[in-house]
């Protein structure tokens, strides 16, 4: 860079003195440093303490040698003609006395004048271009990223809650994936709790909203494995009684377009939007060992101990069941034959629960709440609202001689599970038991939107629950498995379809002392609630 400063710059070598005259031809200008010193009113003794050594060093070339001189003037220019030539001459010792060497004692004191540096103008853009992309990376990250977060959070609850709602449709019958498929009532904008993402602005459906698009996909499953996987499925069959498969599990899947605003300046792609996936996988869960809201009755284990899963029952076959002769009164015990249709004959219990409905009333008026609705659910109860498994049930007290004129036990629960047929107890011998009470009773309670009234492949009544069944499951019972009448030792719950009898039109036959029913067996198929 000095070489470059001076036009054939002369070397000098020792006992040559340098004269100001090789600064003043080898550096336009330079005399004007001089001349500064004379008219500050220096001493010739202080311009020559200030001046450069008097011989060339080795190596020292005459830009080198005037390239010392402004740093003289500049202290002189902080020297007046008073002070001591030994301050200027130390001024210049300290700070040009040595050429620069890297690395040198002198090298950081000495430099170049401004008019011999390399420009540097167009530094302050490029740090401004570099501060410009970091700026907007972190407006991408705050503004662009915030927001498809956001929308993939609002997304997932929305696929939550649509799994949950398919899946407590998934019961097992042929026309429950069609339920199921009503889960975009999720998404309805005309109630209050519908789903919606981009800070609420646009609804999940067809048409996003704020033209972002949205795509909702649904499928079932029969395991869990292939739901979380997503393979095997479109399953829509109700159960298949010999195997036991039919849909359990809901997946539900929902993608969308997501806004942005600065993405498109980074990628420069324009035109297209991302989209935000959320995905979520919900079923029906095993049974449980402690079960509260079902019904008041227990069943005897037909498998004697063998059968831990369905403990003698025939998933898809229809059975009689009829109350155990201990508890039938007044009338005498029964051990009633097969009804129309069914493989064989399966004693059941009252527990000792407290019924659902009006408290305090007298033992008709209770055992046909028992059978129009189930346990209570109230807190507090004694005993309480639950049964759980493994533990051991008693039976109903207080059932001999309590009975109103006309009333047996059994005709008392079969008057109470008529309800669940839709049936007016004033139009049978219901309405003239417990002095007509059953009649107001029995309003307090809703019915199964299918009655299952008709003839049906397996005969009059006989309704498939996988291919013919398609109501709101008040006429499934959950009862408990019990492994004798005697000890009532909780194994674990089960589920029957209340078939209608084949000498009604509608409903039970109430005339039957028993306490007979047909029902199908259908396992662990119905959510609990």
């Amino acid at each position: 860079m000095i070489a470059k400063a001076v036009e054939n710059p002369a070397v000098y070598t020792p006992n040559r003195r340098f004269q100001t005259a090789d600064c003043r031809s080898a550096l336009p200008g330079f005399g004007k440093y001089v001349d500064a010193l004379e008219q500050e009113g220096w001493t010739r003794q202080q311009k020559n303490a200030a001046k450069p050594p008097s011989k060339a060093r080795p190596g020292w070339s005459v830009a080198m040698k005037c390239f010392a001189v402004p740093f003289v003037q500049h202290s002189a220019l902080l020297t007046t003609p008073s002070a001591l030539s030994n301050v200027a001459s130390r001024n210049f010792l300290n700070r040009a006395a040595t050429p620069p060497v890297p690395g040198g004692e002198h090298a950081r004191s000495w430099s170049l004048p401004s008019c011999y540096t390399k420009t540097q103008a167009g530094a302050t853009t490029v740090y401004f271009l570099l501060f410009t992309l970091m700026s907007l990376g972190l407006l991408v990250m705050a503004v662009d990223f915030g927001r498809l977060y956001l929308i993939q959070g609002e997304l997932q609850t929305a696929a939550d809650a649509a799994a949950l709602a398919s899946a407590t449709r998934l019961i097992g019958t042929a026309n429950a994936p069609l339920q199921a498929d009503q889960m975009t009532a999720a998404f309805d904008s005309n109630t209050s709790s519908d789903n919606r993402f981009n800070l609420r602005q646009s609804q999940i459906g067809v048409n996003g909203g704020a033209g972002l698009a949205t795509t909702t996909d649904v499928n079932y499953f029969s395991s869990l494995l292939d739901a979380l996987a997503n393979s095997n499925g479109g399953q829509r069959s109700g159960v298949d009684w010999s195997t036991g498969m039919y849909p359990k599990y809901a997946r539900v899947q929902i993608t969308a377009q997501a806004p942005v605003l600065f993405v498109p300046l980074l990628t420069r792609v324009f035109g297209s939007l991302p989209t935000v996936t959320a995905a979520a996988v919900a079923g029906v869960s095993a049974p449980v060992c402690t079960a509260c809201g079902i019904d008041g009755l227990a069943v005897v284990d037909q498998g004697g101990g063998t059968d831990a899963v369905n403990y003698g029952f025939v998933p898809g076959s229809f059975y009689t069941l009829y109350l155990t002769p201990s508890q039938q009164t007044p009338n005498a015990p029964v051990n009633p034959a097969p009804l129309d249709g069914t493989e064989a004959s399966v004693q059941y219990v009252i527990l000792n629960h407290v019924p659902s409905g009006l408290q305090d009333l007298d033992l008709d008026g209770s055992l046909f709440q028992l059978g129009a609705g189930g346990i209570s659910r109230s807190p507090g109860l004694t005993p309480p609202g639950t049964i759980s498994a493994e533990n051991t049930e008693t039976g109903y007290p207080d059932l001999q001689g309590n009975t109103s004129p006309g009333a047996t036990v059994g005709r008392d629960i079969l008057c109470g599970l008529n309800v669940r047929f839709n049936v007016d107890p004033s139009l049978n011998i219901c309405g003239n038991l417990d002095g007509g009470a059953f009649n107001d009773l029995s309003s307090r309670f809703t019915a199964d939107t299918d009655p299952g009234g008709e003839t049906y492949a397996a005969g009059a009544g006989l309704q498939d629950y996988a291919m013919e069944y398609d109501g709101n499951l008040r006429r499934i019972l959950t009862l408990a498995v019990v492994d004798s009448t005697d000890t009532l030792s909780v194994l674990n719950f089960r589920q029957f379809l209340i078939e209608m009898s084949a000498n009604t039109t509608q409903g039970l036959d109430p005339a039957l002392v028993s306490g007979a029913f047909r029902v199908q067996y259908i396992g662990a198929v119905v959510p609990l609630r």
